[in-house]
């Protein structure tokens, strides 16, 4: 990672706040850290963490010297945390990842520890980890042991906070009610929790400015979605998802990169992790067409496969120049995946709304080696979808980054400029867009000047205008 400031004023910003609410007292005092995807959220959360514990040591205003913190993540993503941590803090030890099976349960959380947690295997009453019993204590009897008896504030993370706001938010709230942190450090790209009592923002132009994401993400560029035969509209979009992907493989090799970009296929349900009818027809049509018109498919692993039930060539597919050309996804499966060289996203879905948002991109935002290049179609993100573009919504404070069916422009080399005299003639009536009263008079006046017409003689006889040739030199230019 790039030594970004960035990232260093925004660790400086949640050590300074998250004292400041240890240091007011009472309970689930929240700290919203907003930082858009590719920003390095995870890094700059690892960074805060052990510069939290040092300093509280040495701070003499705080009442506290030392916390036990809870690493809340929805899915499988607490166990990506966990080993990004434990592998970060290998040598100092300042900070112990550690997963439940692994906790002292006699001692509670220890001084500096980290208990990262599934929320699914917390957020109902009889799941094992919170409901009491005999020969274990529950997550709750913990937090309190850590709390009373060896008076170390909880400092709970929660990753992901947007996925938090979902049918299950009572629940949710329930579980934090019983666990009762002292602060709330709530991360998410796209945070819902309202009116906290602090917040912490890395401004999306900011990690633009330090190339760690695309410039831009465009939505359907240069395509119309015009095919009634929904057969025919899904392998359009493969064609010009794939025709877009190998023309980003060709600018790498151009500017001498050994990247194979990678085009990420979504089918339609993001809700479900196992397959619909609906899945399993589009992902049919995916390979077979992907075999037959490209020679792409898993025994020659230039297709990887990501499904609930069908998992092929996922090893070392985030690293740069795997031979990977496409990988078959679902939503529900893949939370959390990073993978820089993915550059271009098909989605085939069945929204419940129609929004694209920076979670929803999120995947190709990443600038693989973590600069822009000189050919600008390698610092922007493409996404093809069987949305028509007149129902794609793109949320306001997104609006600027995902733009949508832009076709743009290049002049060609050999035109030459062309100038053209302007003039500007103010009118009194300008605002009714008419012409004033005196319009005819200043006309006539000005025709009889320029033809030297006098009053009561044509210009021209009948006799005249007959033989008047339309293609003569002078009149044409007179006229």
């Amino acid at each position: 990672m790039k030594n970004l400031e960035y990232q260093q004023r925004a660790v400086n910003e949640l050590v300074d706040k998250t004292i400041r609410l240890l240091n007011i007292g009472g309970q689930r005092n929240k700290l919203v850290f907003e930082a858009t995807t590719g920003a390095g959220k995870t890094v700059m959360a690892c960074k805060m963490l052990a510069s939290l514990m040092s300093e509280l040591r040495d701070r003499v205003d705080s009442p506290y010297r030392e916390v036990a913190f809870i690493w809340f993540a929805p899915r499988k993503l607490h166990i990506q945390s966990y080993e990004k941590l434990k592998y970060a803090f290998e040598e100092t030890r300042t900070i112990r990842p550690i997963m439940f099976d692994e906790l002292d349960q006699n001692e509670g959380i220890r001084p500096g520890e980290i208990l990262f947690i599934n929320w699914e295997s917390v957020n109902k009453e009889n799941n094992v980890m919170v409901r009491e019993g005999d020969c274990s204590l529950s997550l709750y009897e913990i937090t309190d042991k850590t709390k009373e008896e060896f008076g170390l504030p909880i400092v709970a993370i929660i990753d992901e906070e947007h996925m938090f706001w979902s049918q299950t938010a009572d629940k949710s709230s329930i579980v934090l009610d019983k666990i009762n942190p002292m602060v709330e450090i709530r991360i998410s790209a796209t945070p819902k929790t309202s009116n906290p009592k602090e917040k912490v923002t890395v401004y999306r132009q900011d990690v633009i400015a330090a190339e760690m994401i695309k410039k831009e993400v465009v939505l359907n560029p240069d395509i119309e979605l015009n095919f009634s035969d929904a057969l025919e509209l899904n392998a359009n979009l493969i064609k010009v998802a794939l025709d877009k992907r190998n023309q980003i493989a060709e600018a790498y090799k151009a500017v001498g990169e050994n990247i194979n970009p990678l085009l990420l296929i979504q089918l339609p349900n993001d809700t479900k992790e196992n397959m619909t009818d609906d899945d399993t027809a589009i992902a049919e049509q995916v390979k077979q067409y992907l075999d037959a018109m490209c020679g792409i498919n898993t025994d020659n692993h230039r297709l990887a496969i990501w499904l609930s039930r069908e998992k092929e060539n996922l090893t070392d597919l985030e690293k740069h120049d795997n031979m990977t050309e496409v990988l078959l996804f679902k939503e529900a499966i893949a939370l959390g995946w990073d993978c820089p060289r993915a550059a271009v996203l098909l989605i085939f879905r069945k929204l419940k709304s129609d929004r694209f948002t920076i979670q929803t991109v999120g995947r190709i935002m990443r600038m693989p080696k973590q600069k822009h290049y000189q050919k600008e179609i390698l610092n922007s993100g493409y996404v093809f979808t069987d949305i028509a573009k007149d129902k794609i919504e793109i949320v306001t404070a997104d609006a600027g980054y995902i733009l949508k069916n832009t076709i743009t422009a290049h002049r060609r080399e050999s035109l030459k400029n062309v100038n053209l005299p302007s003039f500007y003639s103010e009118r009194p009536n300008v605002e009714r867009n008419y012409l004033g009263p005196d319009f005819r008079r200043v006309l006539r006046e000005e025709a009889c000047k320029f033809w030297n017409f006098e009053v009561g003689k044509l210009l021209f006889s009948l006799e005249e205008l007959a033989k008047l040739d339309s293609t003569d030199d002078d009149f044409s230019h007179q006229y």
